[in-house]
């Protein structure tokens, strides 16, 4: 460079200097006040959490560079800019050792590395943990992110429960744990990181990435008996099977399944010949709650208010909430398992396992919008609001799961398909029952549903419980939970997890992880159950 140009380049950096000085932009970098603190997590429940703490001159987010043998991750550990930090740091596989480069930058983007790495070596998965077997892992084809369930085990030969819940990587390598004595069926993430987990059915809890349980929510309309110390008590009869958060612009926090008991005369105990009666019986009807995170109840809606209590179908006689309602005999009439909120039109969509129904409410008034599933049994005042199959082939959902509805009226779910018929037709043998993730398009204004959607893998498959099916946002795949596949000879169950890249004529499946693989040497004694999976960009919402 000539000495009139580099004359010519001090002159005009000093003018930006000057110009930068004068606007006040920032343009000095961040110091540590002290060494970043790296340690593993000290609560054994989440036991592949690092905390890392560090303090700085000014408010700064901090960015956290790691290396193992066979991976290179970056991630920001928090988005809100403050001088203290104590971070819990997410994504580190089970027996590796990790080295760690951390990071502070400023609001204005000035940047500084703390000088020195730190190296962290992760423990190994508890002694208890599945076998996971990686089936099939097409990363470049699959949604990005990672994948969130819960792995609750139980036994038919031994005692005790418990649930591991795990953020899996695309690779199907577990990257974060938390491990409770609880059977738990559901377990999100939060817009603020943390997870919202249905623990019983009286309890649900948010549990932070340390694995610290961080705030708990009662049902204790019936009794506050048993709730834990410092629980915030919600107004209503239980929780059952899952809780959602609902966006921020709705006055309450979450919404929830709960139940109510009434008694009806004359009621049918065979679901087959309901001219069979007993004088009274007490029926078990869903409730629909919304809440504040203090525990207000904000909106209460009665799904007896507006169906049929008197409409039985396979299992509208179980008697599960016996317990629950001081041991009376009662009937679980709806079995409700899904309560979510269509923003679309302000509308619930609700399924109704032990009324083969999922039926859209509306908010405003509580009025029906529609009913879709079989029309057997359905009484005159219901005709009004049945949907009519149209197209070929079609096949109704039967004590389905984990509805999903699009704003263009795609409904989205998880066939269970037990029975596969309403009473009183008698039903087919079980070997003939057989699951399927499905889509329907839903015209309300021409009240008719048509199926555009069918996936039943290349060998049929039955999980008579549990199940899920999220259409993924960015590739257009479907992620499938088949929670309660039944081994052949034995009383146990497994899972597994398949994500489907069209699942139509063709299908591919790009991601497929088993859980408690039946093909092991030595099976394992436990039930290894999966409710739902979630598929988030990364372990922190931001």
């Amino acid at each position: 460079m000539t000495r009139t140009l580099r004359l010519l380049s001090l002159a005009v950096a000093l003018l930006l200097g000057g110009r930068a000085l004068a606007q006040g932009v920032d343009t000095s970098p961040p110091t540590f006040l002290a060494q970043p603190v790296v340690s593993l997590n000290t609560n054994p429940a989440a036991p592949l959490t690092v905390r890392l703490q560090v303090t700085s001159n000014e408010p700064v987010v901090v960015e956290v560079y790691v290396r193992e043998a066979t991976r290179i991750f970056r991630f920001l550990a928090t988005p809100q800019f403050a001088a203290t930090q104590d971070l819990p740091l997410a994504g580190f596989r089970p027996n590796r050792t990790h080295r760690i480069t951390v990071a502070i930058r400023d609001a204005a983007g000035n940047r500084t590395f703390w000088p020195l790495g730190f190296v962290v070596t992760t423990p190994a998965l508890p002694a208890n943990f599945p076998p996971l077997r990686v089936a099939t892992s097409s990363p470049t084809q699959m949604e990005p992110g990672v994948t969130l369930t819960a792995l609750r085990w139980s036994s038919p030969t031994l005692s005790g429960v418990g649930t591991y819940c795990v953020y899996l990587d695309a690779t199907g390598q577990v990257v974060w744990l938390y491990e409770t004595a609880l059977g738990l069926r559901d377990a999100i993430r939060l817009r603020n990181g943390n997870l919202l987990i249905h623990a019983n059915n009286r309890l649900a809890q948010e549990v932070d990435l340390f694995g610290n349980i961080v705030t708990q929510w009662w049902a204790a309309r019936i009794s506050s008996v048993g709730a834990p110390a410092g629980a915030i008590l919600v107004d209503c009869d239980s929780f059952h099977h899952e809780l959602h958060e609902l966006p921020g612009t709705e006055t309450a926090n979450f919404i929830a399944l709960s139940t109510e008991k009434r008694t009806y005369t004359n009621y049918p105990t065979s679901e087959t010949d309901t001219t069979q009666t007993a004088p009274t019986a007490d029926v078990i009807g869903d409730v629909v709650v919304e809440f504040k995170r203090d525990g207000t109840l904000v909106r209460e809606f009665k799904v007896l208010d507006v169906l049929d209590p008197y409409r039985l179908c396979y299992g509208s006689l179980a008697s599960i909430y016996n317990q629950l309602y001081g041991g009376v005999v009662t009937f679980d009439w709806s079995h409700g398992n899904a309560a979510i909120l269509d923003e679309n039109d302000d509308s619930w969509v609700l399924s109704l396992r032990h009324q083969d129904a999922v039926v859209k409410v509306r908010r405003s008034d509580h009025s029906i919008a529609w009913i879709h599933g079989p029309h057997e049994r359905w009484g005159a005042a219901w005709q009004q609001y049945l949907l009519t199959p149209v197209g070929f082939p079609f096949e109704w959902n039967y004590h389905q799961h984990s509805p999903d509805m699009s704003a263009g009226g795609m409904l989205t779910m998880f066939d269970n398909g037990n029975y596969r018929t309403i009473p009183p037709v008698p039903a087919p043998p079980t070997d003939q029952w057989y699951s399927r993730a499905v889509r329907f398009q839903v015209d309300p204004v021409a009240m008719t549903t048509t199926q555009v959607l069918d996936w039943r893998d290349s060998t049929p498959f039955f999980s008579g419980q549990f199940g899920d099916v999220d259409p993924l946002p960015l590739t257009g795949n479907f992620l499938v939970v088949d929670g309660a596949k039944q081994i052949t000879g034995l009383n146990k169950s497994y899972s597994r997890v398949v994500e489907v890249r069209d699942a139509a004529p063709g299908q591919q499946t790009v991601f497929e992880v088993i859980v408690n693989d039946p093909n092991e040497p030595a099976p394992n004694p436990y039930n290894w159950n999966l409710y739902r999976a979630e598929r988030y960009r990364g372990i922190y919402p931001f």
